[in-house]
C-alpha cells in the first residue's frame, strides 16, 4: 500500500498528541520504571551479520550505558523465559522497583542465560501487577518476538490502560518482520508509549536511551542549550558539559506538545545535501562536532528544516516546528457505532488551481486513518461497496482534527442454498437492483456478485436481490436501515440431474463395438414454451436445475442419432437418467478388381429416407454413424453416378454398401 510508512508513523504520533501527552517534560517526581529484558532462546541471534555479538549481548550493554547515573531514579528488572524451557509461565521480577546504584540491575543482567517462550503478554501484566497505580510509572520491553505463548498482548494491553491510564509501555522491538511488528504495535499504541523499531547494531544505543529517556532519564533544560540560547553564557547551575552535539526533538507547531511519534532526521554540513547523519525517532541526541548545520524533519506528509549551530560543549538542543497538522478520520456506520474496518478511505489534497483535480495523497482501508500533513484544504472521500461520501477539511498548523464520517448505511450479506437451511451453493450469481422510475421496467442493477458469500454496504432503502444459477432464478425484497447487518439465505428450489447416454449394439454375435464418438447433451424446460437451459459435450454431464418439467436430448455432433426423455425434477431431489442412442456404422466402399485404383474424381453422398443429406466424402472408403432406418448411397466418378439404398438396424453388426464401376 502507498506511503504504508507514513500511515504508521503518522498513527503513533496521533495518538500521543491526542491524549496531550508531553514526553519531554520533567515529572515533579522521580517515575518508577520496571525493565523487561527478554530471556527468551533467540536472544542468542545476531542482530545483524556485521555483529558477531548476539543481541542479548548488544542489548545488554545498551541498557548498560542508558541506565541513570542518579541514585534517586527508581526502576526495576524483570525476564521471561530464563529459567526454563518451554514454560509460559516462567516470568520473574529479578530486581524490584527501588533506588540505587545500576549495579543491581547489570550483576543479574550479566548473568541472564535465555532459553525458553517470549510470554510477552504475561510479562507487561506482572510488570504494572507490581507498579500498582503509580500515575509516573513506565514500561519498557526490551525484546526480538511476538508473544508466542497464545495470549493476546492487545487485550492485555487494554486491560492495563483502563486499570491505569498513565502508565506507559514503551517498546524496543530487535528485527522483528512485518508481521511480528504488527502483532505488537499495538501495545505502545493503547498505552500512550513508543514503538522503536530497531532493524540493525547501529540503532539499538539509541533506541535504548531514548526509550529509557522517555520513561525516566528525561533531565529537562539542565543538559545542553535549546538553539535559541545557544551562544550565551548559561548559569553555571545548568552550564552545558559533554561532547557537543544535537538534541532533537519536534513539535507540530511552535505552541504544539513535543511528538512522541518516530520523526525521520537528517542532518546536512552547511552547504551540503549529503546526509551525514540519519535516525528514525522522536527524540534523539547526534554526537557532532561544533559548527552550522541543517536539520531536516519528517513526519508523516508533513516536514520541515532550520540551520543551527552546534555549541562546543555540550548537547544543542533544537525543538524543530512541522508546521503540521494531524487528521484522524473514523468511518462508521451510524453515529456512535463502531468504526468500519472495510472502508476505503482517499485522502486528496485541494489543487491550487481551480480547473484542477484534487490531488490523491493516500488510499487505503484503516479503523481510523491517521495524516499528519501540511496546513491547508483537504478532501476525505469515503466509500463502502455501494455507499459514498465527500467531505472537506480545513487545517492550520498545530490542530489536532477528529473527522468522524457516518455513512448510515447497512450491510447486506446473501447466500444461497438449493433447499431451506442447506449448505452454501457455489456458482450463484447475486444481482441487487434498486427501483429507477427511468430504468426498464422500473428497476434498475446496482451491483452483482459470484462469490459464496457477499456482502454488500448499502445506504438504508429497499432493494430487489435475484439469485441466479443455471436456470434457477429466485428474487426476494430485502429492506435495509442503517446500521442493520442483515443476512438473507435464498432457498433456490434446486435438483441434481446426472445423465449418461451411450451408443447401444445389439448382442447379436459377430456385433462390433461402435467407436466413441462425442455426444451432445441439452436440458430443455417445458414449464411454459419448451426452451433451452442448458447444455454440454462431456460424457457424463451433472447439472443443477430448478424443480419442474424438462425433456433431456442427446445427440451424435449433426447426425441423425438422438435420444430423448421427459422427466420431473423436485427440490432436493438427485436423480440420475440414463439414454440409450442406437446407431450402427455404413461404411461406402469402391470394389473393382483386385489391384485397380479408385478414380481421381470419387464422391460420395449419403442420405436419409427424408433426402437429407448426412455426409459428404472424398475419401476411399468413408464411413457414418446412423440411427437404424433406410437410406440412400450414392457414388460419383467422372460421369457415371451410382445409388444404393441400405437398411440399418441397431444389431451391431456394420452395414459395408460396396460399389463397381462398369
Amino acid at each position: 500500500m502507498a506511503h504504508a510508512g507514513t500511515f504508521i508513523r503518522a498513527t503513533l504520533v496521533f495518538i500521543a498528541l491526542c491524549a496531550g501527552m508531553n514526553f519531554a517534560a520533567k515529572a515533579a517526581d522521580a517515575p518508577a520504571t520496571m525493565i523487561i529484558f527478554d530471556g527468551s532462546g533467540s536472544m542468542w541471534g545476531r542482530l545483524d551479520a556485521e555483529k558477531k555479538l548476539s543481541k542479548l549481548d548488544l542489548a545488554r550493554e545498551a541498557v548498560r550505558t542508558s541506565l541513570p547515573k542518579t541514585a534517586a531514579a527508581r526502576y526495576g528488572l524483570m525476564s521471561f523465559g530464563h529459567r526454563r524451557s518451554g514454560d509460559c509461565s516462567d516470568i520473574e521480577i529479578i530486581a524490584p522497583v527501588a533506588e540505587g546504584d545500576p549495579a543491581r540491575i547489570m550483576t543479574p543482567l550479566d548473568k541472564l542465560n535465555p532459553r525458553g517462550k517470549g510470554p510477552i503478554a504475561g510479562a507487561i501484566k506482572e510488570a504494572a501487577k507490581a507498579l500498582g497505580s503509580n500515575p509516573q510509572a513506565s514500561i519498557v520491553l526490551i525484546h526480538d518476538n511476538a508473544d508466542n505463548c497464545r495470549q493476546d498482548p492487545c487485550e492485555t494491553a487494554a486491560e492495563i490502560a483502563a486499570e491505569n491510564p498513565k502508565l506507559k509501555i514503551h517498546l524496543v522491538s530487535l528485527v522483528l518482520d512485518k508481521e511480528e511488528l504488527a502483532r505488537v504495535a499495538c501495545i505502545p499504541k493503547t498505552t500512550g508509549g513508543q514503538l522503536f523499531d530497531v532493524k540493525d547494531a547501529a540503532g539499538l544505543p539509541a533506541a535504548i536511551a531514548n526509550a529509557f529517556k522517555l520513561a525516566f532519564l528525561d533531565t529537562g533544560e539542565g543538559e545542553g542549550q535549546t538553539q535559541a540560547n545557544a551562544g550565551k553564557a548559561a548559569p553555571a547551575s545548568v552550564a552545558p558539559q559533554g561532547p557537543p552535539g544535537l538534541a532533537l526533538s519536534a513539535r507540530l507547531a511552535a505552541q504544539s506538545s513535543p511528538v512522541s511519534a518516530p520523526v525521520q532526521w537528517r542532518v546536512f554540513k552547511a552547504g551540503s545535501e549529503s546526509a551525514i547523519f540519519e535516525a528514525l525517532a522522536s527524540q534523539i541526541t547526534a554526537p557532532l562536532e561544533a559548527g552550522s548545520y541543517m536539520v531536516e524533519g519528517s513526519l508523516g506528509f508533513a516536514s520541515a528544516r532550520k540551520a543551527v549551530d552546534v555549541l562546543e560543549k555540550g548537547p544543542t538542543r533544537l525543538d524543530l516546528p512541522l508546521e503540521a497538522a494531524a487528521l484522524r478520520v473514523t468511518v462508521r456506520d451510524l453515529k456512535d457505532g463502531p468504526a468500519s474496518a472495510s472502508a476505503l478511505v482517499t485522502l486528496r489534497a485541494e489543487a491550487a488551481g481551480a480547473n484542477q483535480p484534487a490531488r490523491p495523497m493516500w488510499i487505503g482501508r484503516a479503523r481510523e486513518a491517521d495524516f499528519v500533513v501540511p496546513p491547508g484544504d483537504y478532501r476525505v472521500h469515503v466509500s463502502e461497496s455501494l455507499t459514498e461520501l465527500d467531505e472537506a477539511v480545513t487545517l492550520a498548523a498545530g490542530n489536532i482534527v477528529n473527522k468522524d464520517i457516518v455513512m448510515n448505511a447497512g450491510h447486506l450479506e446473501l447466500t444461497a442454498a438449493a433447499k431451506p437451511e442447506g449448505e452454501p451453493l457455489e456458482g450463484v450469481t447475486f444481482l441487487i437492483a434498486k427501483d429507477d422510475p427511468e430504468a426498464p421496467e422500473g428497476r434498475r442493477e446496482i451491483a452483482r456478485s459470484a462469490a459464496l458469500k457477499p456482502t454488500f454496504a448499502l445506504p438504508a432503502g429497499t432493494y430487489y436481490v435475484t439469485a441466479r444459477t443455471g436456470s434457477a432464478e429466485v428474487r426476494q425484497r430485502v429492506a435495509i436501515g442503517a446500521g442493520d447487518n442483515v443476512k438473507r439465505s435464498i432457498s433456490l428450489g434446486l435438483a441434481k440431474l446426472s445423465v449418461g447416454a451411450e451408443l447401444a449394439a445389439g448382442k447379436k454375435e459377430g456385433s462390433a463395438a461402435l467407436p466413441k464418438l462425442s455426444i451432445a447433451t441439452r436440458i430443455l424446460s417445458l414449464d411454459g414454451e419448451p426452451h433451452e437451459v442448458a447444455r454440454s459435450t462431456t460424457l457424463a454431464p451433472e447439472f443443477t436445475l430448478a424443480a419442474g418439467r424438462y425433456r433431456i436430448e442427446a445427440s451424435i455432433g449433426a447426425l441423425n442419432v438422438k435420444a430423448s426423455q421427459d422427466i420431473d425434477l423436485e427440490a432436493g431431489s438427485n436423480r440420475r437418467v440414463g439414454l440409450k442412442l442406437d446407431a450402427n456404422t455404413i461404411t461406402l466402399k469402391f470394389a473393382n478388381a483386385v489391384g485397380a485404383a479408385p478414380p481421381a474424381n470419387l464422391s460420395w453422398e449419403l442420405r436419409d429416407s427424408q433426402g437429407g443429406v448426412l455426409m459428404r466424402s472424398s475419401q476411399p472408403a468413408p464411413n457414418a454413424i446412423v440411427a437404424p432406418g433406410r437410406y440412400t448411397a450414392r457414388l460419383d466418378a467422372g460421369d457415371k453416378r451410382i445409388e444404393k439404398t441400405v437398411d440399418v438396424t441397431a444389431d451391431g453388426v456394420p452395414r459395408v454398401v460396396e460399389f463397381a464401376l462398369p
